[in-house]
């Protein structure tokens, strides 16, 4: 057999020098070349989808392509997890959305139609907020003692409207520590809720602050306390639920964004070093506030997938013990 030419080892170099970049994972090296799509599992207007634009419009500068928001809404988060779960694997297909899409459906239903641990590439956590206790100003609950003092006396007739998932883990987390009894009323949404609150239909409302800040601002609703670690910049009369003595209360809804199983990790680095800029800049955090939510100290990843794996020990059984069943 007659060894190769000098130019024919040439040819064959060339030919690898060529063929290894087309070994990276197919956009990873140009990416983003073309629009993204962020579906959002939520109707226009709401928290969901409102905060989820505001980081979007400065994601665009980030990524130097723009971002289509694509509200899903419907089945609890489902339909919008599902079709992230179709998309392909590529970073151009991304999911906004909340604690419960990520951890507590796994525990609300017994036939879920996506893994959050298989389907879903964890990109990074982004926002967060605490759920609050809120009663109307002339309720004549002036605090969480005046709360528990009527609970107390009146077992099961304090009527405690809620509408998030977590809300309702709250609500049994609550009056757990209290040793109370109160009744749970679910609503549909939490602008829904906040309008029944403020008409009298219900005593009090376990919901993020979003949807009551007109309401307290205005004087006509009052805030008893929060689930946040420390008290709210906000609001910093506001006390928490733990500086008041209650026993494992220090809790909060949290949005945060995944790719389709299988995307490149350099695409879901890039992704989550434009989301960590865009959560960082000065505009963003100012606008996020007027929501009641505040970016994530933890990002990325890994941190995504830690408090996935975490908050599902911790309301998983929560939400099986107090009945919360979807299916």
């Amino acid at each position: 057999m007659k060894p190769l030419s000098s130019r024919v080892w040439w040819r064959i170099a060339l030919a690898i020098g060529i063929a290894l970049p087309l070994a990276v994972p197919a956009g990873a090296q140009d990416y983003p070349s073309r629009p993204l799509r962020m579906i959002v599992p939520f109707p226009a207007g709401g928290g969901g989808d409102v905060t989820a634009r505001v980081v979007a419009r400065k994601l665009e500068e980030q990524l130097g392509q723009s971002v289509v928001v694509d509200n899903k809404p419907g089945g609890n988060s489902l339909i919008g997890a599902q079709e992230l779960v179709k998309a392909q694997p590529d970073g151009y297909t991304l999911l906004w959305s909340i604690d419960q899409t990520y951890v507590l459906n796994q525990a609300l239903y017994r036939k879920l139609p996506y893994d959050p641990r298989k389907d879903f590439a964890p990109v990074t956590l982004t926002i967060a907020s605490p759920i609050v206790l809120v009663t109307r100003a002339d309720s004549g609950i002036g605090s969480v003692a005046d709360l528990v003092a009527r609970a107390r006396a009146e077992p099961g007739k304090v009527n405690a409207g809620v509408a998030a998932m977590l809300a309702h883990v709250a609500q049994g987390l609550f009056d757990q520590s209290a040793g109370v009894r109160s009744t749970r009323i679910p609503y549909k949404g939490s602008s829904e809720l906040a309008t029944g609150t403020m008409a009298g239909d219900v005593d009090l409302a376990f919901d993020g602050i979003a949807p009551f800040l007109q309401f307290a601002r205005s004087g006509r609703a009052r805030v008893l306390a929060s689930t946040a670690p420390a008290r709210l910049a906000a609001m910093p009369n506001v006390p928490t639920l733990t500086e008041l003595g209650f026993r494992d209360m220090s809790f909060g809804v949290w949005f945060a964004v995944a790719a389709p199983a299988g995307t490149p990790q350099p695409v879901i680095d890039r992704l989550n070093s434009a989301f960590s800029a865009a959560l960082d800049d000065a505009g963003v955090r100012e606008r996020l506030a007027t929501f009641g939510f505040e970016p994530v100290a933890q990002r990325g990843p890994a941190a995504m997938a830690q408090r996935m794996e975490a908050d599902l020990q911790r309301f998983g059984p929560v939400a099986r013990a107090l009945g919360l069943q979807l299916d």
